[in-house]
């Protein structure tokens, strides 16, 4: 009959706040004035150099549904969360007046806390990615939903 293997004993936990602590120790050692690119691509602080995306193609999604007496519009940055500075929500609530500023967001969503009109209505939402003082890119594909009644 085989001997059984022996095992290993289990690796220890590492404490939680390992990815912090990490950049906090990279960051530190980057500042120092012997710091080359060839420590830093030993120790894994180094990678390759980002690109952004095309600001001119860009696009934020969205999607937009009722809970409660909100109405909850999500986000979604495609990847692109690095890049743009917020992202501008416009609602067109249905009055003939178009689309109006909502918010100004930096999440994966906003919460619209405007009351719900006494009859059905409906409210479109769109979105698009402001750099600066300037927005970029394209408008999101419009959602729309019901509310009120």
């Amino acid at each position: 009959m085989p001997a059984a293997p022996t095992f290993p004993a289990a690796v220890p936990a590492v404490d939680p706040g390992i990815e912090p602590r990490f950049r906090a120790l990279m960051k530190q050692i980057k500042a120092h004035a012997a710091y080359n690119t060839a420590i830093g691509e030993t120790l894994g602080g180094e990678g390759a150099e980002q690109s952004g995306p095309d600001m001119a193609t860009v696009q934020p999604g969205i999607t937009a549904k009722t809970m409660g007496n909100t109405v909850l519009v999500g986000l979604d940055w495609g990847g692109h969360r690095a890049f743009p500075d917020l992202c501008e929500i416009e609602v067109d609530r249905g009055g003939g007046t178009g689309f109006a500023l909502l918010a100004y967001d930096t999440t994966r969503g906003y919460t619209d806390t405007a009351p719900f009109p006494a009859k059905p209505v409906k409210w479109t939402c769109r979105a698009i990615y402001p750099v600066g003082d300037h927005a970029v890119g394209q408008w999101s594909n419009p959602v729309s939903l019901t509310v009120g009644g």
